[in-house]
């Protein structure tokens, strides 16, 4: 009896791979994860569409693993790096770092995804899984040295506190639309410690 096995991602070919993830990326950039096709991004990168799904299970899931390779690198690099003794100024770093240097013109892309995620559950659990999980493990790290320094209450759970600091962005992204600049940014770290500090 046969078995069906996942392809080996160590197989795919580097050359054809990055064409069909800057493709992908390039076409959710210009019009939305919504006017993206397989087909698209198959005639965009010069490949067959078998040569897609072998890879991907759907176009939103293409465009997820564009995305994400471009932010996983920088964007843990810079968590790791905000490892001041002020947590407020590390707070601010974070939140800029990750808002308007890492993710920056690809906001638009974020905000497809999340989109299609309500209705894609395999896609929300990559998702969850590639960038939400592990950035806010870093997060929470940080947020419990700033507990045993003093600087944020003790009795505050690190992810709640995350919920409190990112969904101001995340509802200004996808709800109500305003400047996504520094100045924002600080307020949202400002705003937040009002309610974590001691």
């Amino acid at each position: 009896m046969s078995t069906t096995r996942a392809p080996d991602p160590a197989r795919r070919n580097p050359q054809v791979t990055a064409a069909i993830l800057e493709a992908a990326l390039a076409m959710a950039r210009e019009d939305g994860l919504a006017r993206v096709s397989i087909e698209g991004i198959a005639a965009r990168a010069g490949v067959g569409k078998r040569t897609i799904y072998r890879w991907w299970p759907s176009k939103g899931a293409v465009v997820l693993d564009a995305w994400a390779q471009r932010l996983e690198e920088r964007l843990h690099r810079r968590l790791e790096a905000t490892q001041t003794d002020d947590f407020e100024a590390d707070l601010k770093l974070m939140v800029k770092d990750a808002w308007i240097d890492t993710i920056g013109d690809t906001r638009g892309v974020l905000a497809s995804i999340v989109a299609e995620a309500q209705h894609d559950p395999d896609l929300a659990a990559e998702f969850r899984k590639r960038l939400i999980s592990p950035a806010s493990a870093l997060v929470a790290e940080r947020i419990r040295r700033a507990q045993a320094d003093g600087q944020v209450a003790a009795d505050i759970d690190p992810y709640r506190a995350i919920e409190l600091i990112y969904a101001q962005l995340y509802y200004r992204l996808l709800i109500v639309p305003g400047p996504h600049d520094e100045a924002y940014v600080n307020d949202v770290a400002e705003l937040a410690m009002r309610g974590l500090r001691p």
